[in-house]
């Protein structure tokens, strides 16, 4: 009798944990993620800047996950997953779920939204975005392999973004690959005014040696960019 009145009571206990996970909002679950994460400084090449303990990061991530799964279309909770990992510079992770977002926004746009209920209306400037923000953050720390990693993964899922051209084309130039070019003509075509697409023409044919490109570029520079 004793042992049955135990087992009661630990399936009465699950039962009340399992209700309370059922009514946790959205804005609970990332309040949990957030108060595991513990900080611990990185080092990069450059300097010293402020990051997070892989372990905390993991266990932050495993609440997101239950929490995404009460929630399947929050996409600012699969987004807090690909911050998450950008803070240990975990590109491979990133891209999982970048690739998670990319699929619900394609097939299930309609239900998709961010905090507070907004809907989402313009999904591949959204990403665009958020791919922005990782690539350039790789950039900065000079963490070639995952700047190549997330900007081929960008290109791949958004092949007219004029940022995903622009950040492969730096790649190739980085590898001194001619690619670059190609990438740049088709950025240009579709951007004509963009000033970091028209700096990195100009300064893909000061590396050609073709002074009458350069100049071409830099006066376009001039011409659209003195305000920017």
């Amino acid at each position: 009798m004793f042992i049955m009145k135990k087992i009661l009571i630990t399936l009465f206990t699950i039962c009340i944990a399992q209700t309370f996970a059922a009514k946790a909002t959205p804005e609970q679950w990332i309040a949990k993620a957030n108060g595991v994460l513990k900080e611990q400084p990185r080092i990069s090449s450059k300097y010293i800047y402020p990051g997070l303990e892989p372990s905390s990061v993991f266990e932050a991530s495993a609440i997101l996950d239950s929490a995404t799964k009460e929630y399947p279309y929050r996409i600012d909770m699969w987004l807090g997953q690909v911050q998450l990992f950008g803070e240990i510079n975990e590109c491979g992770m990133q891209s999982k779920f970048f690739d998670k977002i990319n699929t619900l926004l394609k097939t299930k746009k309609d239900k998709c939204e961010l905090a507070g209920g907004k809907k989402i209306n313009k999904a591949e400037k959204l990403l665009e975005g958020e791919f922005t923000i990782v690539i350039r953050k790789y950039f900065d720390l000079e963490y070639d392999s995952c700047y190549e990693y997330m900007s081929r993964q960008m290109y791949k899922l958004l092949p007219n973004s004029v940022e995903a051209l622009n950040a492969m084309s730096i790649h190739y130039m980085l590898q001194k690959n001619d690619s670059a070019l190609a990438l740049l003509e088709r950025a240009n075509k579709i951007a004509p005014t963009d000033c970091i697409v028209l700096s990195n023409l100009a300064l893909y044919y000061k590396r050609k040696g073709n002074t009458k490109k350069e100049d071409e570029y830099k006066k376009k520079q001039d011409l659209f960019c003195k305000e920017k």
